[in-house]
């Protein structure tokens, strides 16, 4: 077949799914968990359980320059992605959800959950405001401490305050706690 004919790019586009990877610089613990994933799909003996193989395009990124977040999505859908794996932190989460939104492009992401819900982002982590909410109600805690090693963690303590502002009667003190990278406690 020749590489322009219509069988050939019908076989391009019913066998093969481009999907984009954005992670920010210095997450290899993702990234390979990233590669492993679709090497294990493309190499799966079971026909019936991949029939299609997974094309990656990977992006790094660095959250804090939000043009080059804009560039590296906008890079992605230029691809053709129906899909993109990667993380964001608070720098990052507004401008990629709303471009998924806006893209109708599934963002699929191990980072915490945002607050606001959007159609287009799975979440792979499931979202602890019920488990610690549950908590504090059930042994009436007025004080909670919250320790967090990475910036992914800076999302929770403004969310989890205001939270439970709106949601008990009764004050409840957040003590928050950025651990730095080699102290132990």
């Amino acid at each position: 077949l020749a590489n322009n004919s219509p069988c050939f790019l019908c076989f391009l586009l019913f066998f093969f799914f481009f999907v984009g990877g954005l992670f920010i610089r210095n997450t290899d613990q993702e990234y390979t968990a990233f590669r492993l994933a679709i090497f294990l799909h493309n190499t799966s003996p079971n026909a019936s359980e991949a029939p299609f193989n997974l094309v990656p395009h990977v992006d790094n990124i660095e959250t804090a320059n939000s043009f080059a977040v804009t560039n590296a999505f906008c890079s992605q859908y230029s691809r053709g992605v129906f899909a993109i794996f990667g993380l964001y932190d608070k720098r990052s989460v507004h401008t990629l959800t709303s471009f998924c939104s806006a893209l109708h492009i599934s963002l699929i992401t191990p980072s915490f959950p945002t607050e606001g819900e959007s159609q287009f982002v799975l979440q792979l982590r499931p979202s602890l405001r019920g488990a610690l909410l549950s908590l504090l109600d059930h042994y009436e805690w007025n004080r909670f401490v919250f320790l967090y090693d990475t910036d992914r963690g800076e999302l929770w303590p403004s969310f989890l305050t205001s939270f439970v502002q709106m949601t008990f009667a009764r004050t409840v003190h957040f003590y928050i706690i950025l651990r730095a990278w080699g102290v132990k406690f």
